[in-house]
Formats: structure tokens, sequence, C-alpha cells
């Protein structure tokens, strides 16, 4: 079973617990002054940690690597269409929020997009 890459630009490396080699779907759309930022699970692509596994840590790897403003940074969680029978590979979105404290991201809260809402965001 492959991801779907309908939210993804490019593929990207970070470092994963305990320093793993891992990879995401990547998808960064400016609109102003806010950055979107939306990384997809890859599954079965992914040789290491889960994107939600490591949130707050990702979330700091794409922001220095893209040069993104944290204060100005809407992160989203994707999990893609897989086309299973099983219900936890459908299609979801989570608007992931975090404190910003001692110049790092930490305590991550999920909060689970209609589709609707997903597209309200990026659109």
């Amino acid at each position: 079973m492959k991801a779907s890459q309908e939210h993804i630009q490019q593929l990207f490396d970070f470092k994963g617990r305990l320093g793993l080699a891992s990879k995401c779907g990547l998808y960064i759309k400016q609109k102003g002054e806010i950055s979107i930022v939306i990384v997809t699970e890859l599954y079965q692509d992914n040789p290491g940690s889960s994107i939600t596994s490591v949130t707050a840590s990702l979330a700091m790897q794409i922001a220095q690597a893209f040069d993104i403003s944290i204060e100005n940074m809407v992160y989203i969680e994707s999990s893609p269409d897989m086309k299973s029978k099983l219900s936890f590979y459908d299609e979801e979105y989570y608007l992931v929020n975090f404190e910003y404290t001692d110049n790092s991201l930490q305590n991550p809260s999920w909060k689970k997009l209609s589709k609707d809402e997903f597209k309200a965001i990026i659109d």
C-alpha cells in the first residue's frame, strides 16, 4: 500500500527518535505572512519514526530548514487515504498547536479537522 501523493510537494528527511533517519511528505503553502505546513505520513515508505511520534521535533526541523517563523506557522498532520477497508487508513487531517518555550516547541495538541475545515485553511 502506498500513500496518496495529493498533499506532497516533496519528501523531507528528518531525524526521528534517537536520531533515526525518517521521511515524510511535505507541502508548504504561503498565505501572506502565514506558512501552512502539511506533513504527511508515508507509512511503508518511511524507514523511521512516524510523524506523530516526533511532532514537536519535526515541526522545529521543518521551520529551521525552510526559515519559517514559528509564530506564523500553521502546522497540519495528514494521514492519506490508503484505500483500505480498515478505518485507521482513511484520510484525516489534524491541526497541531504547540507551546513555544525556551526556543523550542513543546506539548503538541491535536484537533481533528473536517475536510471542509482543512480546505478553508489551505484555500
